[in-house]
């Protein structure tokens, strides 16, 4: 089978104004994050996958078949959505309303309830499931759009915002059930805000700024800093110490008493830290790796491409 989903060269518009321009990627199974500015371009982009807005050129294929050509078919019912906004029918419980999107997506009334009763279970509303849905909490509801797209067992599932307005520990809850949804070879691309999200769940990253797709890369590779920050804990003449670093090119700044945040230049090794530092009265007695956080790289993205400031997620 080729891509699970193939988005090639897809521009929309809608007007005059071009919400993609010329967006291309392929997703072949695991959870891909999709990250970007207010305005981006991700609920465009989603939709359009759903086939639900029109591409102005360009195309996209799921499971190789078109799914704007093919809209009701097979490859449309392996694809599952949760979206941002909630959209229950008041006065259903959550098992009626997870079974009538199951017979919407083609299933059977029996096998649709019975299906219900699965996915809710998994998300962690089997004791709920009879209670009507607007007596639900903002976490159950969250929960239950996830049932809702889970009912008809799909192989894609695109979310919108999928842990917002969460607290802590239904986030933490809700991104478990989403790796083991990978575990179990479900595809997901994860459209959030929440940049710790997609580094808990992810193994690759999409960024669309202004329609436009700046980076596509594996989340590892792309925290990886070429230039590694190593914060050392220096015993004796500090400033001697960072005077010694910074004569031989290597980025130094004071954290506070004895310890230093130093930037190793790519290719370099910590024995360099050590042979240096031999030059000076003192020793090093602590070294401590930093990770660049995906929040770091993703606005330094923003920053590569004009983007000025902190922009909205």
């Amino acid at each position: 089978m080729g891509g699970v989903l193939e988005v090639q060269n897809l521009h929309v518009r809608y007007g005059s104004r071009e919400a993609l321009k010329g967006v291309t990627f392929t997703l072949e199974g695991g959870a891909v994050g999709l990250l970007g500015p207010n305005g981006a371009g991700k609920t465009t982009l989603i939709r359009a996958v759903l086939g639900l807005v029109p591409p102005s050129s360009g195309s996209v294929s799921v499971f190789e078949g078109g799914l704007r050509r093919r809209a009701g078919t097979a490859a449309r019912d392996r694809v599952g959505y949760v979206p941002e906004r909630e959209g229950v029918r008041p006065g259903l419980s959550g098992v009626g309303w997870v079974a009538l999107l199951g017979e919407i997506s083609g299933l059977p009334r029996n096998a649709a309830v019975e299906r219900a009763h699965e996915a809710l279970r998994f998300v962690g509303l089997g004791e709920s499931r009879y209670r009507n849905v607007e007596t639900y909490s903002t976490g159950m509801q969250q929960r239950l759009k996830l049932a809702a797209a889970l009912v008809h067992d799909p192989d894609l599932v695109l979310l919108d915002e999928p842990t917002a307005g969460m607290d802590p520990v239904g986030r933490e809850e809700m991104l478990g059930l989403l790796k083991d949804l990978v575990a179990a070879g479900k595809t997901l691309l994860l459209s959030t805000h929440i940049l710790k999200d997609v580094e808990a769940v992810c193994s690759r990253v999409l960024i669309l700024h202004r329609g436009l797709l700046l980076e596509d890369a594996s989340v590892e590779d792309w925290t990886k800093a070429e230039r590694q920050p190593i914060l050392v804990q220096w015993e004796g003449d500090g400033e001697a110490f960072a005077g010694v670093l910074r004569q031989a090119g290597y980025p130094v700044e004071r954290v506070r008493g004895g310890l230093y945040r130093v930037v190793l230049p790519a290719g370099d090794t910590l024995k360099s830290l050590f042979t240096l530092g031999a030059r000076v009265p003192g020793a090093i007695s602590r070294l401590i790796r930093e990770t660049t956080s995906l929040e770091e790289v993703f606005l330094e993205a923003l920053h590569r491409n004009g983007e000025g400031g902190h922009a909205g997620l």
